[in-house]
């Protein structure tokens, strides 16, 4: 009983200490449902993607560019949480594709100390990663993301 015991305390413990984001990616693409933000109690949790360029020469160009636009836009899920935003976009379709799209990133102040927590690949070379920033941060930067939200 005591072992029993033991066992229920330590996976309740284990499963309270992992409420980041989970995969979204199965069996090599994209999972039917996943979440892209979390708010828990220590940290603001993001996900972002990523796809390479398929004109990309090696599978390792393609995969550090596709993590490149994943965490580019981490931080601009993470902005976006923090700060709302106000979207211009302008891309131009060519036979169902996307052509002439660019993402344009830099991370200054609080969003710049995000940590990167997980990278997982597509097979077809997308990226997926997961960020997180601690509320502690957030709150030394005079920053209440549950007042943007």
């Amino acid at each position: 009983m005591k072992k029993w015991t033991i066992a229920v305390v330590v996976f309740c413990c284990l499963w309270g200490c992992t409420h980041s984001l989970k995969s979204a990616v199965k069996n090599g693409a994209l999972a039917p449902a996943f979440n892209d933000t979390l708010l828990t109690s220590d940290y603001l949790w993001v996900r972002g993607f990523g796809a390479a360029n398929p004109t990309h020469q090696s599978d390792s160009q393609r995969r550090i560019m596709s993590r490149e636009a994943a965490i580019a836009h981490a931080y601009q899920r993470a902005t976006e949480v923090l700060y709302g935003t106000e979207l211009e976009s302008h891309v131009q379709v060519v036979d169902a594709l996307s052509v002439g799209s660019t993402i344009d990133s830099s991370a200054t102040g609080i969003i710049k100390q995000m940590e990167l927590i997980s990278t997982e690949y597509l097979e077809d070379g997308g990226c997926s990663v997961v960020m997180r920033l601690s509320r502690k941060q957030l709150q030394q930067a005079g920053i209440d993301p549950e007042g943007k939200k």
